[in-house]
């Protein structure tokens, strides 16, 4: 009786803070739901305005007056309200607009066939283990994120994430291999045979003028409209960052400093330590968006030499990096200079509504070890609303997207990969590949169904996953997924089947897709 009195109390605390109506966000997450939500809506939007999406996260800055107006709520409607239809908790005055949420993300992973192989696996890469029946495969995030803004020029975000996992024999030999949780850095041995880990996200943006947007943080930026991206990608970890946006009518100019990490890495199975080696890396992107329905965006990436002439690692700036100026490294150093260049090419098109074609290109030069080029290539097609708006309060999508690259396999300091991972690549396992992907997806009300096919030069995957959209806002879900996945590379023969269930809230991408 005391604890029901307790939780009661809490509960009616919890509505009478919470004292505004929804606030929008200032940026795009980049988690795949919530960047299909703006893409389909700037693919059904005709009207002549002006959202560049190339870079991501997409900023979106509100005026909307503070402090924002508070709903009169009973507790009943609030707990229905800010669980089900709203973010959790939302604050706001005359000077400020705060919203908090949950994330978590508990998913247990049953393997249906080749369970010898698993436990023959575990047994001889964790002798320390305990390897007895089935082995429990798991995942358990718990965080939070905090966003809002401070009058009307300064917006803010903070992420937090601790997470312990043990995967699958396929997910834990690339883990090991590369040294680090994909996109989610290094960590510590959890129990023998898993993994501990934490991560932070976060940045400030300070809208100077209507034209002009400076960003400080520490997360990860993408650049185009693909599931992938052969030119900037989400897959590596968090990096500190600089980022300015400049906009003038249908131009836009985007420049991002980065502070990569080369090759520190921890061994999860002995705790052992390599060093810490850090570098630059510095982006341009000059953009056109004539329309509201083509967008044109040139990029050059450069990766900043991190050693002297004597092969001694050294961390001051190169003073070119700070010249903001598109083509300008490229015309001191070439391709093939220690500092690594590269140049990329973005588009995506809307010829009809609800359709949104888009391509990449990006080409790094030759590579310094094998002389082969470094390059990548995407073309994709969007189709949002399959019914094309016939059936009223159904989502529904499909994509099909074509991936090739041969990068650079980030054995050199000036490779394009941070934290273990690469930045550009498609997958992780190989740099050179070609992939296949077909992904179609529906939501009526709340049930969702996702089916995903992907064709890879070294590994297939297949999967159906079935959602109740707790909060369609927030994509609060619960789901259940059978997996079908193969691989065929150097000391690696996979063909298994598995069902994952779970429940997540998470505003990130994290690819086990490899």
């Amino acid at each position: 009786m005391k604890i029901t009195k307790i939780l009661t109390a809490v509960l009616v605390l919890l509505a009478a803070i919470s004292v505004a109506n929804a606030q929008e966000r200032y940026y795009v997450p980049l988690g795949r739901m919530f960047d299909l939500d703006m893409q389909a809506s700037v693919a059904a939007d005709t009207a002549d305005k002006v959202l560049f999406t190339a870079v991501k996260p997409v900023l979106v800055p509100t005026d909307e007056p503070l402090p924002i107006a508070k709903p009169e709520l009973s507790t009943a409607q609030w707990l229905k309200r800010h669980f089900f239809d709203d973010d959790f908790l939302q604050f706001s005055s005359d000077v400020h607009a705060i919203t908090i949420n949950p994330i978590f993300h508990f998913q247990r992973t049953y393997v249906r066939t080749d369970k010898e192989a698993e436990l023959t696996y575990f047994k001889r890469q964790y002798r320390n283990g305990e390897h007895n029946g089935d082995k429990f495969y798991f995942l358990n995030t718990r965080g939070f994120e905090a966003f809002g803004r401070l009058g009307k020029k300064i917006y803010f975000n903070t992420e937090f994430y601790e997470n312990q996992a043990r995967y699958p024999r396929y997910e834990d030999s690339i883990i090991n291999r590369m040294r680090g949780i994909p996109g989610q850095g290094f960590g510590k041995a959890f129990k023998v045979d898993g993994k501990d880990w934490a991560m932070v996200f976060g940045h400030i943006s300070v809208n100077a003028n209507k034209h002009l947007t400076i960003t400080l943080g520490n997360g990860k930026n993408s650049i185009g409209s693909g599931y992938r991206s052969m030119i900037l990608s989400d897959i590596s970890f968090n990096y500190p960052f600089l980022r300015t946006d400049l906009n003038f009518g249908k131009f836009y100019y985007y420049v991002l400093w980065g502070y990569m990490q080369s090759d520190h890495w921890t061994y999860f199975s002995t705790h052992e330590t390599g060093e810490s080696h850090y570098k630059y890396a510095s982006y341009h992107v000059a953009g056109w968006k004539p329309c509201n329905q083509l967008e044109l965006s040139v990029i050059e990436g450069v990766m900043w030499k991190n050693t002297d002439k004597d092969n001694v690692y050294k961390y001051s700036p190169n003073a070119l990096m700070f010249a903001p100026v598109i083509g300008l490294p490229m015309a001191v150093n070439g391709f093939d200079d220690d500092n690594r260049v590269q140049i990329g090419f973005d588009a995506n098109y809307t010829p009809w509504e609800y359709i949104k074609l888009y391509a990449q290109y990006n080409y790094q030069g030759k590579n310094q070890i094998n002389n082969k080029k470094n390059y990548g290539f995407q073309a994709g097609l969007h189709w949002f609303d399959m019914t094309f708006g016939a059936v009223r309060g159904l989502k529904s999508h499909l994509q099909v997207e074509f991936n090739k690259s041969n990068i650079s396999d980030g054995r050199l300091s000036s490779d394009f990969w941070n934290y273990g991972y690469p930045l550009t690549s498609m997958n992780i396992t190989r740099p050179d590949s070609d992939e296949i992907i077909l992904a179609a997806d529906l939501e009526y009300k709340r049930i969702a169904i996702e089916g995903w096919i992907q064709r890879a030069t070294s590994n297939d995957r297949m999967s159906l996953t079935i959602r109740y959209m707790l909060n369609r806002k927030t994509k609060w879900n619960i789901y259940a997924t059978m997996i079908n996945r193969k691989a065929y590379f150097a000391n690696c023969d996979y063909d298994n089947n598995m069902l994952v269930i779970g429940m997540v809230i998470c505003p990130q991408n994290f690819y086990f897709d490899f």
